[in-house]
Order: structure tokens, then sequence, then C-alpha cells
């Protein structure tokens, strides 16, 4: 299925897992998301991510979490009050209320404010499934975006905000992460999917944040494989943007933070 969103002046589209994007039109550039093999006479990145098998049964993938964990998440649902919501077709209400809550995320982690125009798009080809874990009270703990295919679902957002000066709160936190991809987890498998994607793994070794949510991601099972982000210019403005987009991808993280947030659509 072919998505197209607007990036500045570009008309991109995307295209995941091996899917072919049918006819093109009125696209600048193709972006092939998680190719299985590198595509002949065009860009590629090689991609990392951490995939769990959904065809297993619950109590396979409950033992795959590390004790601790089936420990924090427990606590969670029963001591904690937490409250698990989900939207598989999330109205332009949703949107707006993760995107707005997102910004705030991403001021605290020096990130780009939310691409909405990309999530509506995502929502419009019925490939947008959002979730969000609150206190009873109604306050948005953690905020989970997924790209979901037929087969497949993919994590591409994570969202909190941290107290760093509430130490309980923190603690809160963490076992309503963990709680949260639990249930989405369990509502994937149980909705016929066959794959949870968690949407990266880091194959550095030197940023510690990275390697902390590798860590993460490591407790809950699964294996490690690798695929292909590739990148096609169809019009001559999308040559361009290719080009822009490679100069982009070698700056120095600092420049490319303050880009981001002052293009948010890049």
């Amino acid at each position: 299925m072919l998505i197209v969103t607007k990036k500045l002046i570009f008309s991109v589209g995307e295209v995941w897992f091996d899917e072919e994007p049918g006819e093109i039109h009125d696209v600048d550039a193709l972006h092939y998301m998680q190719w299985t093999h590198p595509i002949e006479s065009v860009q590629s990145d090689e991609f990392h991510t951490r995939l769990i098998d959904l065809t297993k049964s619950h109590d396979e993938l409950y033992e795959s979490i590390g004790k601790n964990d089936r420990y924090k998440i427990r606590r969670a649902e029963q001591k904690d009050d937490v409250v698990y919501e989900y939207w598989e077709q999330p109205d332009s209400d949703i949107i707006k209320i993760f995107s707005d809550f997102y910004d705030l995320f991403a001021l605290q982690k020096g990130l780009s404010k939310m691409n909405r125009s990309r999530l509506k798009k995502r929502a419009e080809a019925g490939v947008l499934d959002i979730s969000c874990v609150k206190l009873k009270d109604g306050s948005p703990l953690v905020w989970h975006v997924y790209y979901r295919s037929k087969n497949r679902v993919c994590l591409s957002y994570s969202a909190s905000l941290k107290k760093n000066d509430d130490t309980s709160y923190q603690s809160i936190l963490g076992r309503a992460n963990r709680y949260h991809h639990w249930q989405d987890i369990v509502r994937f498998k149980n909705s016929g999917i066959g794959i949870y994607d968690w949407g990266g793994w880091y194959v550095g070794n030197t940023d510690q944040e990275k390697l902390g949510i590798n860590e993460f991601k490591e407790k809950f099972g699964g294996e490690i494989v690798k695929s292909f982000n590739c990148y096609r210019g169809i019009t001559i403005k999308g040559k361009l943007y290719l080009k822009l987009l490679k100069t982009f991808k070698e700056l120095p993280f600092f420049f490319k933070a303050t880009l981001q947030r002052r293009l948010p659509g890049l």
C-alpha cells in the first residue's frame, strides 16, 4: 500500500514490508521501508530491528519476558490501577491528543515535533494503530503508535513524560510501559497478527541511551533481523530530495535536531 505525504515541497511515498506500491502518481520519491532485500540500483540503508513471533502461545510469549518484568506487569495491573485504551481506527481528535502529548515529550528529549500529516495519511489508509495507558484519573502515562499491516505491526512512536524529581511517578511509569507493551502484544496476537516489530535495534556500542532501549526490548524475547530501507527518486525534484536527505543524515545530531525542530515536516 502506497501512502503519500508532503515533506516541505516534496511528495514522498512510503511502502512497507515488501508490498508493491502499485500505480505511482504525483510522487517525487519513494521510501521502501524494511525490505527483505536491497532494491537494485537505488539508495539502500541497512535497518535492524527486533521481532516477536506472535504465533506462539500466550503462555510462551509471557514466559519469554524476564521474571522481574513479569512482576512489574502484574503490579501495574493489580496495584497501580492503570487503564489500557486503544484505537484501531483513530480519528483526528485522538491523533491531535497524542500529537500534543508527543510534542511535549519531544521537547524533553530534544526531538522534532510530530509530523501530524503523516499520521493522518496513515489513518486514512487504515494502517494507523494508537494505544495509551493512563492513570485511573485519566492522566496519560504512555502512548504507543504503530504502523499496522495485515500480518505485522511496527512500533513507530513511544512517548512518555518524565518527572525526574518524583521517583514514585517514575517507578509507576516504568511498570506502565511494560504493561502497555504486553497489552499491545496480546491484543495484536488475538487479532491474528503474526509479527510484533519493535521498530528498530541499535547495532552500535557507544550510545548508552540506545543501548538501554535495546536492553528493554530484549526483556520481551524475540530475535534481531536485518532488513533494508531503500530510497528511489522518481522526479528531478525527488532526486534532489534524496540528496538533501543523505546530507541531512550525515549531519551531527545537534544540527539534525535543530533542523527538525524548525522544519517538523522534514
